[in-house]
C-alpha cells in the first residue's frame, strides 16, 4: 500500500489488536457468575426479558437477551460478563481512534513525518488507551454485566459524532452529524442516561466551532429528530412490561406506569434532578469524592509502581497542550467539555455524605474524555521519542520509551488482583445457600438488592429451589409489587381485595392473636413439643414510635392469611423477623430466621448443623489469593451469627468435643482475619466451647 492507505490500515490494525489485548484481559478475569448490586438484577433480566428497576437499562438487557440465547455452552451469567469486557473493550477501541484521529490533524509537522512515525505515533496511542483499559473503574466493570460500559461506549459514540461534525461545521450537509449525534443522545436513554450530562458540553461545543448553527433551524430539528427517534425506543419497555415478566420493577405497562417509572417516581420523582439544596458540602465532600476516584485511576502514587501512578495525568496534560499546537479553537472546546462534563456530572449526582455504595461507575463517562487526552498525550511522545533516537539520543529515547511502556503495564498490575473476578463466587454461593436452607414451600422474605435479586437470578435461570417464594420486604411498600406477587402467584396469602394505604399511617400497640394449625413435624418443631392453639403477636409502631409503614402492615396480613401454610421465613441480613412483636417466635435456623408457633424455640441443632456443614458452601473465602470484597465480607458474619448460635446449644447440652470440632472446621472455612471479624464475635465464638460459664443463655 502506498498514500494515505497505509496509515489508515495502521490505525485499523492498532484498533483491532488493542481492543483484542483489552478484551483478552477482561476475558480472562471475567465473573464466573452474578456479583452484586447491578450485575444479578441486569443478568437476571437479560436472562428473562425483564424489566430492571428504573432508570433501567432496556437496550443491555434486549443484546443481553440475545446473547443468551447464543449455543455458547457458558452459563448466562458468564456469557453476559463476557458481553460486558466486549463493551469495555469496545470503549476502549473507540477512545484509541477517537485520539488517532485528534493526532493526524495538522500542526507543527511532526505528525506529517514519513517512515516509522505513523507506527510511532500509534504505539504510543495504543499505550495510553492501555493504560485507561486497565484503570480500575473502566475494569471493574468489564468483567460484569452492567450498564455501565455500554454507557463508555454511548461516550465514545457520541465523542466521535461529535469529531465528526467539528471537521465539517461548514459543509450544508454538516446537520446529519448534528442529527446521529440526537440519536446518540436519545438511545442512552435506554442505556442509563448518564451521558444526558454531556449535553451542555456539545452545545458548548458547537459554540465554539460554529455558532451561528445554534442560531439555524436545520440544526435544532435534527438533533431534536435524532433525540426523539432514539427515545422511542424506550416506549418498547410498555409491551415488555405487558407480558409480565420475572422481573417487572414498576410494572410500567401503562402511561402513568411508565412514567412513574421514567420519572424514578418509587425513589421520590422529578426525574431526581435536584441541583439545590445540596446533600452534601460541594467542595469538600461532592467535588472531593469526584477528584477521588480520578485520582484512583488516573493519579496514584501508592503501592510497587509509586511515581509511576502520576504518568496517566501528566500524558494526559501533554495530550491537551499536541491539540494545543495543532489545533488551538479544537484544544479549547475539548478541554472546555471536559472541565463542563464533570463539573455537571458533579452537580447533578448531589451525593450525600458516607453514601452506602461508590458512585465511581457515574464518573465512567468523564473518565473516557479523559482517556481520549491521555491518548494523544502517550502518541505525541511517542513522536517526541522518535525525533529524539532519529538525533542519536539514544539513552533518553531508551527511558522515556521504557516509562511509556510501563504505563499500561502498572496498571494491569496494579489492578489484576482487585478486579480479577475469574474465581469469586460470592454472590452465587450466598444465594444458592440462603434458598437450599429453606424448608419446603417457604416464604422467604428478604430486605434489599444483595439478598433479593441474587437468590431470584438462581431461582430462575439455575433453576434452584424454585418452591420458595421469595418476597422483597421494602417493596411491598408500593402497590405494583404486591400486584405482581398475587398475579405470580394467586394463593398469595393476602385476603381478596386488600390493599395497603399509601405511605405510614397512624398506630398504638395492638395485640393480634395468630390461630395455629398443623402438626408439630409440619411446624418445624420436636415431637415433644406441644403445640399451641394461637400465639399473640404485640404490633409497635416502627416508625418515631408513631406509624407503620405498609410493608408492616403487609406482612401483618400475611401472617394472618397464611394459616402456617408455607413457613414464613426471614433473610438474616435484615433486622430479626419484620415485625418487633415476632422476635419472640424466631428460631435461627441458618443464615435466616423461620418464625415458630412457640415463643422462645430452642435451637434445632441438627437442623443447623446441617445447613453450616452439609448444605452451605463458603468457596473462596478461605483462599487468601481471592480478593473478598466488601458486600462479600458483611454478608459473610451471617454464617458467624448462625454458628454461635449452633456453639451455644451444643456447649449447653454438654457437646464439648462437637462445639469445639464445628468451632474450627467453621473457622478454616471462614478466616476471622479475612472477614475482619469484630472482637465481640471474636470472643464469643473463641470462648463458645470452653465452659457452661462462657455460654449466654
Amino acid at each position: 500500500m502506498n498514500g494515505p492507505t497505509q496509515p489508515r490500515a495502521s490505525r485499523r490494525y492498532t484498533i483491532a489488536l488493542v481492543w483484542l489485548a483489552a478484551f483478552a484481559v477482561f476475558a480472562l478475569t471475567a465473573y464466573p457468575t452474578i456479583t452484586w448490586w447491578d450485575s444479578s438484577s441486569h443478568s437476571l433480566a437479560a436472562a428473562t426479558l425483564g424489566v430492571t428497576p428504573p432508570p433501567g437499562s432496556l437496550l443491555l438487557t434486549l443484546i443481553g437477551w440475545v446473547v443468551t440465547r447464543i449455543p455458547t455452552g457458558l452459563a448466562p451469567a458468564h456469557a453476559l460478563n463476557l458481553l460486558a469486557g466486549a463493551l469495555a473493550a469496545t470503549t476502549v477501541g473507540l477512545v484509541l481512534a477517537i485520539g488517532l484521529r485528534l493526532l493526524r490533524r495538522p500542526g507543527d509537522g511532526a505528525d506529517m513525518e514519513p517512515g516509522c512515525a505513523p507506527v510511532a505515533l500509534a504505539a504510543g496511542a495504543a499505550s495510553g488507551v492501555l493504560a485507561f483499559a486497565f484503570s480500575p473503574t473502566l475494569w471493574q466493570y468489564a468483567v460484569q454485566f452492567t450498564p455501565y460500559v455500554l454507557t463508555s461506549v454511548v461516550t465514545g459514540l457520541i465523542l466521535w459524532t461529535m469529531l465528526r461534525w467539528w471537521d465539517c461545521a461548514t459543509d450544508q450537509h454538516s446537520w446529519r452529524w448534528l442529527l446521529l449525534l440526537g440519536l446518540l443522545f436519545g438511545l442512552d436513554y435506554s442505556v442509563h442516561r448518564t451521558n444526558a450530562l454531556l449535553l451542555p458540553g456539545v452545545l458548548l461545543w458547537i459554540s465554539i466551532r460554529q455558532p451561528r448553527a445554534l442560531r439555524t433551524t436545520r440544526t435544532w430539528i435534527a438533533g431534536a429528530v435524532g433525540l426523539a427517534a432514539g427515545a422511542s425506543v424506550q416506549l418498547l419497555i410498555i409491551p415488555l412490561a405487558a407480558a409480565h415478566p420475572l422481573l417487572d420493577i414498576g410494572n410500567p405497562s401503562t402511561w402513568s406506569r411508565f412514567y412513574d417509572y421514567e420519572s424514578l417516581a418509587q425513589f421520590g420523582g422529578g426525574f431526581l434532578v435536584q441541583f439545590y439544596p445540596r446533600h452534601a458540602a460541594l467542595w469538600s465532600v461532592q467535588a472531593m469524592d469526584f477528584i477521588r476516584a480520578f485520582g484512583a485511576n488516573f493519579l496514584w502514587l501508592s503501592g510497587p509502581w509509586g511515581i509511576l501512578g502520576i504518568l496517566p495525568t501528566l500524558l494526559g496534560l501533554t495530550g491537551w497542550f499536541a491539540l494545543w499546537r495543532r489545533d488551538r479553537r479544537l484544544a479549547i472546546a475539548f478541554g472546555a467539555l471536559l472541565a463542563l462534563h464533570a463539573v455537571v456530572t458533579v452537580l447533578y449526582f448531589n451525593i450525600p455524605a458516607n453514601f452506602f455504595r461508590p458512585f465511581d461507575r457515574h464518573y465512567l463517562p468523564v473518565f473516557v474524555t479523559f482517556a481520549v487526552l491521555v491518548c494523544c498525550g502517550a502518541g505525541e511522545v511517542a513522536i517526541r521519542l522518535l525525533e529524539l533516537s532519529r538525533r542519536a539520543r539514544w539513552q533518553v529515547a531508551r527511558w522515556a520509551t521504557a516509562l511509556l511502556v510501563l504505563v499500561p503495564l502498572s496498571q494491569l498490575t496494579r489492578s489484576w488482583r482487585a478486579e480479577n473476578g475469574s474465581h469469586r463466587t460470592f454472590a452465587a454461593d450466598f444465594a444458592t445457600n440462603l434458598l437450599n436452607g429453606l424448608p419446603a414451600r417457604a416464604m422467604l422474605f428478604t430486605w434489599g438488592d444483595n439478598d433479593t435479586w441474587p437468590l431470584m437470578y438462581m431461582q430462575a435461570v439455575a433453576h434452584v429451589r424454585s418452591d420458595v417464594q421469595i418476597v422483597n420486604l421494602s417493596l411491598t411498600n408500593t402497590p405494583w409489587y404486591l400486584d405482581e406477587l398475587k398475579r405470580g402467584d394467586p394463593s398469595f396469602p393476602l385476603s381478596r381485595g386488600w390493599a395497603p394505604p399509601k405511605g405510614a399511617q397512624p398506630w398504638t400497640d395492638t395485640t393480634v392473636v395468630i390461630p395455629v394449625a398443623g402438626t408439630a413435624f409440619q411446624l418445624g418443631l420436636a415431637d415433644t413439643v406441644a403445640v399451641p392453639r394461637s400465639i399473640t403477636v404485640d404490633v409497635a409502631p416502627t416508625i418515631a414510635a408513631k406509624y407503620v409503614l405498609p410493608q408492616d402492615l403487609v406482612l401483618l396480613q400475611i401472617l394472618e392469611t397464611n394459616g402456617w401454610r408455607r413457613p414464613l421465613c426471614f433473610s438474616s441480613t435484615g433486622p430479626v423477623p419484620g415485625l418487633p412483636g415476632l422476635t419472640p417466635y424466631a428460631r435461627l435456623d441458618g443464615i435466616f430466621w423461620r418464625v415458630m408457633p412457640v415463643a422462645h424455640p430452642s435451637v434445632d441443632r441438627a437442623a443447623l448443623r446441617r445447613a453450616l456443614f452439609s448444605t452451605y458452601a463458603y468457596g473462596g473465602y478461605a483462599d487468601a489469593g481471592t480478593p473478598l470484597d466488601e458486600i462479600a465480607r458483611r454478608l459473610g458474619f451471617n454464617y458467624y451469627t448462625a454458628l454461635a448460635a449452633l456453639l451455644r446449644a451444643e456447649q449447653a447440652a454438654g457437646q464439648a468435643d462437637q462445639c469445639r470440632s464445628d468451632r474450627d472446621s467453621m473457622l478454616r472455612a471462614l478466616p476471622p482475619a479475612r472477614l475482619q471479624l469484630d472482637a465481640k464475635m471474636s470472643q464469643e465464638i473463641e470462648a463458645a466451647c470452653t465452659g457452661p460459664e462462657a455460654v449466654r443463655p
